[in-house]
């Protein structure tokens, strides 16, 4: 099984402050037959699994029929990185999803309307993904994961928002630590939250996941900052062995070695047991901040 992750457009219909492709550099968004042969190229390096990646694909409306063209040719599963603002119109959930659609990876910013609103910088786009993940949430046959993006502006939602989570009937949480994103020669940390600010939230929220019997993972976490119960579901630069990325401004045949360049050890995490199987985090969080948060761990520190 092999894996390829394929971005069409930058282009949203929200504009998240912390926006994670604001920084990709500026490219035209590829047209429909130009993604269509990316995802037959794949096919034939062996790929079985596609992933269209953020900006928004429901904004494309080609995106059915890529869909419905990558199950012809022998992709098992086809997941859509979304917003999840679209879903809530039923018929178009219906059309995706008879195209070949089989996992929606959706955002939650918030628990909250008013925080959600905020971080998107647009007015019922909570409304909207709610309404959209009370419709996955129906079609149990579909496969979903609500991505939580760790953020200044939600820490005190962590916990509420799994709490949403698991009240719409829905099983797959994660929760990201937000990449620094330099925009405009910028960066924009005052969006960002502060790993030891951070860590007790996501700590807490995990714990909830768990006595709700969701299936909750982690990103870009640093396994100093988890329980021991959670450490395991943290991702690892070996999940990204068989990944093929294919942006719009670069390639990676594998992305296993990317993401080690993305998310480097600390010079305190040679001391660390752990280290060969922790995510860390992004570079250019440390960069900005430093490695002070980063704390080796011995042995009997592990995975339980």
């Amino acid at each position: 099984m092999a894996r390829v992750m394929l971005r069409l457009t930058t282009q949203c219909n929200s504009a998240c402050t912390h926006c994670t492709v604001a920084d990709v550099e500026a490219h035209e968004a590829r047209d429909a037959r130009q993604a269509l042969g990316e995802i037959v190229e794949a096919r034939k390096r062996g790929c079985d699994e596609l992933v269209i990646m953020r900006g928004e694909p429901t904004l494309r409306p080609e995106l059915a029929k890529l869909a419905q063209a990558a199950r012809r040719i022998g992709y098992r599963l086809v997941q859509i990185q979304t917003n999840g603002r679209l879903l809530c119109y039923p018929d178009y959930l219906d059309r995706l999803v008879r195209a070949g659609v089989d996992f929606f990876e959706v955002s939650l910013f918030g628990a909250r309307a008013s925080t959600h609103d905020a971080i998107s910088a647009d007015e019922g786009a909570f409304d909207q993904t709610v309404a959209g993940l009370r419709l996955l949430a129906a079609r149990p046959q579909l496969g979903h994961l609500v991505t939580i993006a760790v953020l200044a502006a939600n820490l005190d939602e962590l916990v509420a928002m799994v709490e949403l989570v698991a009240e719409l009937g829905l099983a797959r949480v994660q929760l990201n630590f937000t990449r620094p994103v330099r925009v405009d020669g910028r960066w924009r940390t005052e969006v960002l939250a502060r790993l030891d600010d951070a860590g007790p939230a996501i700590r807490a929220a995990l714990r909830r996941a768990r006595a709700l019997g969701l299936a909750a993972s982690t990103e870009a976490v640093p396994l100093c900052q988890l329980d021991p119960e959670d450490r395991a579901a943290a991702e690892t630069a070996r999940d990204f062995v068989d990944v093929q990325v294919v942006d719009l401004h670069r390639r990676h045949a594998s992305f296993a070695d990317h993401h080690r360049q993305v998310r480097p050890h600390a010079p305190q995490c040679a001391e660390c047991a752990l280290a060969q199987v922790c995510p860390t985090t992004w570079a250019a969080y440390q960069e900005l901040f430093g490695t002070n948060e980063l704390r080796a761990l011995n042995s009997a520190d592990g995975f339980l």
